[in-house]
């Protein structure tokens, strides 16, 4: 395995190194043994021949070939930076959507000062991803300092996909030394495929601020709401000239008002969240912070008051509803401690009573509470219960994490299916998430889509 500084094999890599000179001594022996046999001086020397032939390939094969392996990963023709840039990247992740397109670009690089003819490299693509075009293989002839380029795509599905070692075959010009190693690339390692929350849904939760969502009660507004004697103040573009010109009484009409949605994600971060459905899938804290930081991103471009409150074991971690810039960066930054099960950066309220109770008491007015979290215990579901006792509107978005064919994930998916129906029971809106499908679709089909305001 080359490091990317030097070239030099690090100490972790597998060096399987072949020679396959055997036969030239079986060779020799027969031969001459011949010879001896016939009495022919001419095969004793001919004998000699096959020795010569190996002697030269090992003492041409002294000097370790450095190699150097550079990735970069491109979502759906996105642009990326050149895989031979000299300079040293560490671990990224590139995130997309399940269905999009990734175009790999490996570069194997000879920084050696001898040249290699016969170099055989496999790319480390994830076992999940299928390779829709190209090739993760090449088998190449590198002078120093020259570079091979392995180009190929993979079609991305839901998870966390990491790209392994290289794997890399070296011959020498007799092709009777053979070298395999894996080597480690520079440059992305993770694709982290996430569902698009194109649209969010907006429920009745409203408050004074003017904005999209219907009242029961007249203002400012387009659908028509009532008709009532004229008051002395009332604008003149609200009275009913129509009704003015065929009875000669003033009337002024009323439209329905309507009031902007403050909405506040709930993440519920406490231990039992760290859990995922296989090796291949995140765990549910990365599925739910990455719904809702995608869904706060949505609901603030369209310029709806949004807030965030992490869930943990003892304490609440809280961004109230804003829709400024420090409200963005504020809630982003909560969201990526909670993936981390940190607390870094937020304003922490300690929990001394009932969950429920407590977060019912951070929230403002009659604000829209948005509960992610897979349900796989009792806790969410006591905190949709007070919440909705206490008249909050309730949306909830639970990634199912239990998928398995054995006897206790069936019970627990089970059980699972039974919260969501008691959480339907109170007045909740509830998508149930299964994570083959995108999320965008789900709440679009369940609930409704945001509006720009």
């Amino acid at each position: 395995m080359s490091d990317p500084n030097d070239g030099r094999p690090s100490a972790d890599r597998e060096i399987d190194r072949v020679d396959r000179g055997g036969w030239a001594v079986v060779a020799a022996l027969s031969i001459a043994g011949a010879g001896i046999a016939v009495g022919s001086q001419l095969l004793v020397v001919a004998a000699t021949l096959p020795l010569w032939y190996v002697a030269a390939a090992v003492l041409g094969s002294r000097q370790e070939a450095m190699i150097r392996v550079e990735r970069r990963v491109a979502i759906d023709g996105e642009s990326e930076s050149s895989p031979t840039d000299a300079d040293d990247r560490s671990e990224s992740i590139v995130s997309g959507d399940p269905g999009d397109t990734v175009t790999v670009r490996t570069a194997v690089r000879n920084i050696g000062s001898e040249p290699i003819v016969d170099l055989r490299v496999v790319d480390g693509v994830p076992e999940s991803l299928p390779v829709v075009a190209g090739t993760p293989r090449t088998c190449v002839a590198l002078d120093p300092l020259e570079t091979a380029m392995i180009e190929y795509e993979l079609r991305l599905r839901r998870g966390e996909h990491r790209f392994g070692d290289a794997t890399i075959r070296i011959r020498d010009l007799t092709g009777t030394v053979v070298e395999t190693r894996t080597a480690s690339a520079t440059g992305e390692e993770t694709i982290r495929c996430s569902p698009t929350v194109d649209t969010v849904p907006l429920g009745g939760g409203t408050n004074y601020y003017a904005g999209e969502v219907p009242t029961d009660e007249g203002g400012s507004g387009v659908e028509f709401y009532s008709v009532r004697d004229y008051e002395p103040g009332d604008p003149v573009g609200a009275i009913d000239w129509r009704r003015y010109a065929g009875t000669r009484e003033l009337a002024t009409v009323e439209y329905r008002a309507e009031r902007a949605t403050r909405i506040v994600c709930v993440v519920d971060a406490r231990g039992s969240q760290f859990v995922g459905t296989t090796a291949a899938h995140p765990p549910a804290v990365d599925l739910s912070a990455d719904a809702a930081r995608r869904t706060v991103e949505t609901l603030l471009s369209t310029g709806h008051p949004s807030g965030v409150v992490a869930v943990h074991d003892r304490r609440l971690a809280i961004v109230p509803p804003g829709t400024d810039p420090e409200t963005r960066r504020r809630a982003t930054e909560l969201l990526s401690a909670t993936r981390r099960g940190t607390l870094e950066g937020t304003a922490v309220r300690t929990l001394r009573g009932d969950p429920g109770e407590e977060l019912a008491g951070t929230l403002p007015g009659e604000a829209q509470v948005y509960l992610f979290s897979s349900f796989v215990d009792d806790h969410p579901l006591d905190l949709v219960e007070r919440l909705r006792a206490h008249g909050y509107a309730v949306r909830v978005v639970a990634p199912d994490i239990t998928a398995g064919d054995d006897t206790a994930t069936r019970l627990q998916a089970l059980d699972r299916r039974t919260r969501l129906a008691r959480a339907r029971a109170t007045g909740a809106r509830v998508v149930d998430w299964d994570l083959e499908r995108p999320l965008g679709l789900v709440l679009r089909d369940a609930i409704g889509e945001v509006k720009t305001r």
